[in-house]
């Protein structure tokens, strides 16, 4: 098996393959398992599929039959308004031809109707028999089998269940992610694990500050004046003018990015960032090469200043390619980044950023923050971290075969390539070789990021204020109640409108100036806290059938535990969660 430093090279020639290999076995096996008739689906589905047609030509004609009734009475309407009065006498004759017209239009709609209704109710019974051919397939998808396939395809990668506090802390005391990460941020979604024993964690989360919005508002003013005609005497003429003014003010924003944090204690004094190149993966020609010349030329002139001034020890790269790709100028430890950086590391990064037909290209931003590495691609955009079973269910079995195959392999190529940036350097392939934090021993326990995911699945709407006219962040803190039972306490932070008036003075073309209402909404912080309780299921929901007897036996237990019903019982992952107040 290839040792992951040749990303590109490695996924289109190994990777790629057995992840797909993975997948197909696996869907089929379930298949098997299931032992839904396949053939016997298929022409089910096609008889579905028919009485669709069907019923969709059938709609079409019912459609151009009603224009035909309603162009009938348009025409009689006019004609009888047109002989209404000298040709009356012709009123009888053109009634009794658009009541026979009107009674064949009628009873063709009305049989059209009836077909229409049967052919529907055909159709939802054949619908609801191919759902029941596919039921025993549709009950045997679980959570986390994308992780599954990744980590069977990459043995090295070991993924958690669910983010546990122990992972967390391990970040956060062992190599130093700092709490500031979570200020106005919420989690939406979350998976961690283990690359050979370095922790990472790939988030996806909600942002928010302040940003502004511009508010615009108008009158319109008259005056008189005199003017001369062209005979020479004096006329008032009466004029306009629109008056527009405009005011910025604070305006709450939300945004969502994706984020694979990695930690690692190679060259831990170091830090840096860079950003997606614009010179990434361009053809070789004059332009292009110029424009790459011109960012090398700028990068050196950078170097010399720092050696000049003191100011820094930039010292530019023998490989030109990848210090004008890559383009880390603000690094603050140049031995360091040279220890993560070899030639290898280098030509494979350079790789890696021109390469689009494999992979992504240079489409992620790289951070450096001593122990703790940031990778946030915009591949990972709408990508579904946790591979919820509901999406794969369908009540036909080709289509279910297709959509799984193209889920999990396009899982499996975003998130292998969100890594590529780590598999390029050399020394973030290396076993950990650092202790836990003394803090870092809470395993098995879910973090507070996977009450903030479970919470944000429940939907923001459950928890929000009353008065809130904005999405909500949704932040947590956990406890406990007396009788030991972990309770999470959901703070929804979002913002109420008061409409305000602001009259702004503008000069018009009469001489005065004049007051202009802007109308604009002014947002005062809102928080509304809800409790819900969180418990585990099971510590491995991958192997979890979601109707098995065990796990509905750990859901009938934590309904008696809270006194709930099941609609009340939220499920995600290998956890469980209830309101307790709101």
């Amino acid at each position: 098996m290839p040792d992951y430093d040749r990303p590109v090279q490695e996924f289109g020639a190994y990777f790629r393959d057995q992840n797909e290999r993975l997948v197909t076995d696996y869907f089929e096996n379930l298949v098997k398992q299931s032992g839904v008739d396949e053939q016997i689906n298929i022409q089910t589905v096609h008889e579905f599929n028919t009485l669709e047609e069907g019923e969709s030509v059938v709609l079409k004609k019912l459609g151009r039959w009603k224009f035909a009734l309603i162009a009938c009475i348009g025409i009689a309407t006019i004609s009888g308004l047109a002989l209404f009065g000298r040709y009356w006498f012709m009123l009888i004759p053109l009634t009794g031809s658009l009541a026979f017209i009107f009674s064949k239009v009628n009873k063709t709609i009305s049989g059209l109707n009836q077909e229409v209704s049967k052919l529907t109710s055909v159709k939802e019974e054949k619908l609801q028999e191919a759902w029941d051919q596919v039921a025993p397939l549709n009950q045997l998808y679980n959570w986390g089998l994308a992780q599954k396939f990744f980590q069977e395809t990459i043995p090295a990668i070991k993924f958690e269940p669910f983010m546990s506090t122990k992972t967390l802390l391990d970040l956060q005391e062992t190599y130093g992610l700092s709490d500031a990460f979570n200020d106005c941020r919420s989690v939406l979604d979350t998976e961690a694990g283990h690359f050979r024993g370095n922790p990472f964690a790939l988030t996806r989360y909600l942002t928010h500050w302040i940003g502004s919005k511009t508010y615009r508002g108008s009158i319109v003013i008259y005056w008189e004046r005199e003017v001369e005609n062209e005979q020479g005497d004096l006329v008032t003429i009466r004029e306009s003018q629109v008056l527009r003014a405009s005011l910025t003010k604070p305006y709450p924003q939300f945004g969502v990015r994706e984020t694979l944090i990695y930690g690692h204690e190679a060259a831990d004094q170091l830090t840096f960032t860079r950003q997606p190149s614009n010179l990434s993966g361009l053809e070789e020609g004059f332009i292009n090469n110029m424009r790459k010349n011109k960012a090398m030329k700028n990068i050196e002139n950078q170097a010399r200043s720092q050696l000049q001034e003191g100011t820094g020890d930039l010292t530019v790269m023998a490989n030109k390619e990848f210090e004008t790709l890559f383009s880390a100028t603000d690094r603050d430890n140049e031995v360091q980044f040279r220890m993560l950086f070899t030639p290898l590391a280098q030509q494979e990064m350079v790789n890696v950023l021109n390469d689009k037909t494999v992979g992504y290209g240079d489409d992620f931003r790289f951070l450096k923050c001593g122990g703790v590495t940031f990778i946030e691609p915009a591949h990972l955009s709408g990508l579904s971290f946790d591979s919820n079973p509901n999406i794969f269910k369908s009540f036909d079995i080709v289509r279910a075969r297709s959509s799984f195959k193209e889920f999990h392999t396009g899982y499996f190529k975003a998130l292998y390539f969100a890594f590529a940036p780590i598999f390029t350097i050399p020394l973030y392939l290396d076993h950990r070789s650092v202790p836990l934090a003394n803090k870092a021993t809470r395993d098995g326990e879910p973090s507070f990021w996977e009450h903030e995911a479970i919470a944000n699945y429940i939907g923001y709407q459950e928890f929000q204020h009353p008065s809130a006219i904005t999405q909500s962040l949704m932040k947590t803190k956990t406890g406990k109640t007396r009788d030991g039972r972990s309770v999470v306490t959901v703070t929804a932070l979002s913002y109420k409108g008061v409409e305000r008036v602001d009259y702004i003075s503008v000069h018009g073309n009469d001489g005065y100036w004049h007051d202009v209402p802007v109308t604009w909404t002014e947002y005062l912080p809102v928080t509304n806290d809800s409790t819900i309780a969180v418990e585990v299921l099971s510590t491995d929901p991958s192997e979890e059938v979601p109707n098995s007897d065990t796990y509905r036996a750990s859901i009938s237990q934590f309904m008696s535990k809270y006194n709930q019903s099941e609609e009340n019982i939220f499920l995600r992952k290998g956890l469980a969660a209830t309101f307790l107040s709101r």
